[in-house]
């Protein structure tokens, strides 16, 4: 069988410092074929491997499909994500709820607020405190950009396009006004906390666009991917451990996503020791038994992909030599930095 581990984050460029030993991984390379591709979004990327490579993809129905709560099921899906939005020199920047520290209880009150100023236009839920949505009786017409794209960014390169803009640029604005009154950012404010002091609008598109999982099982915890692969009627299973599966299988991690976006080395660190520890040893194990014929690590990122291809075929090439992440990273194109 087949089996395709996902890990976006893993082809940051760490600098020159040392690893720590990750023998399986070195393994796994030194026996691999390797290519650098284009660069991807995950959400893009993964969406692509469901099947789905329209421009206009529903993110927000995918997303809140894998959330803990069952969406409702006639609706259409607006993700209204919380953000702190402030000034940098000239730009007005954005920062999503990761940076934020949002806490159960002023979700909840904050998205009760919403439903009863804005009931009008639909029902605002927080399956989590960082991740919310709206609800619509109608599918909203404008392009909106994915927060991922906008994190860190100047926003007005990426206000919405298309139809009916300016209704949902009102909405937006009067949110934020509501916001910037609210008791719970006076409190936060008072804390020396960043105030929730916006909302970004994303995610919308057509209903039920068909998929087909990549594998019969897919092991996922992101509530994105875990709403594709309950779209696509894949066996689901948490994403802690390689599981193997007798019909091949799909893992999504996401634990080096985070850190690498936020720079942050120790944590992107402990998520490759973990790595090592749950997926790297047993899926060499896995090869050298030939419980798992061939294995496929891809890492899409914001600067390049990488795709990396071992088979089980291969592995008594002794004279194959480990081969350290370091390495491999260092063989990266160079991406020419821009300016916003």
């Amino acid at each position: 069988m087949q089996f395709h581990l996902v890990l976006p984050g893993l082809g940051w460029a760490t600098g020159p410092s040392a690893l720590p030993a990750l023998p399986a991984l070195a393994a796994l390379l030194g026996h691999a074929r390797h290519s650098w591709l284009p660069s991807s979004t995950p959400e893009t990327w993964l969406a692509a491997r469901f099947g789905l490579d329209s421009s206009r993809l529903p993110y927000a129905a995918l997303r809140r499909t894998g959330e803990a709560t069952p969406p409702a099921a006639d609706a259409h899906w607006l993700c209204v994500d919380p953000v702190h939005l402030h000034f940098a020199r000239e730009h007005l920047l954005l920062a999503d709820a990761s940076m934020l520290a949002i806490r159960r209880d002023e979700a909840d009150a904050l998205v009760a607020g919403l439903n009863d100023t804005f009931a009008d236009i639909g029902r605002f839920e927080a399956p989590t405190p960082e991740r919310w949505y709206l609800a619509l009786p109608d599918e909203p017409l404008p392009y909106f950009h994915p927060i991922a794209d906008v994190n860190g960014r100047p926003v007005q390169l990426f206000m919405p396009e298309g139809n009916d803009i300016a209704r949902w640029a009102r909405l937006s604005n009067e949110i934020e006004v509501w916001l910037y009154n609210h008791p719970v950012n006076a409190a936060r404010e008072a804390a020396g906390q960043r105030t929730i002091n916006g909302v970004w609008l994303w995610g919308a598109g057509p209903q039920n666009m068909p998929l087909k999982a990549p594998a019969r099982q897919v092991q996922a915890d992101a509530p994105f991917t875990r709403g594709l692969a309950r779209a696509a009627g894949a066996d689901l299973t948490p994403a802690d451990r390689f599981r193997p599966h007798p019909e091949g299988g799909f893992a999504h991690i996401d634990s080096l996503q985070l850190p690498a976006l936020r720079q942050d080395r120790s944590a992107w660190l402990a998520g490759l020791e973990a790595l090592e520890r749950d997926w790297f040893a047993p899926l060499l194990a896995a090869l050298k038994a030939k419980q798992v014929r061939r294995l496929v690590i891809s890492a899409p990122g914001d600067k390049h992909s990488l795709q990396v291809e071992v088979e089980a075929a291969g592995l008594w090439k002794f004279w194959r030599k480990p081969r350290p992440l370091t390495e491999l990273l260092a063989t990266a194109p160079q991406v020419q930095a821009q300016n916003p």
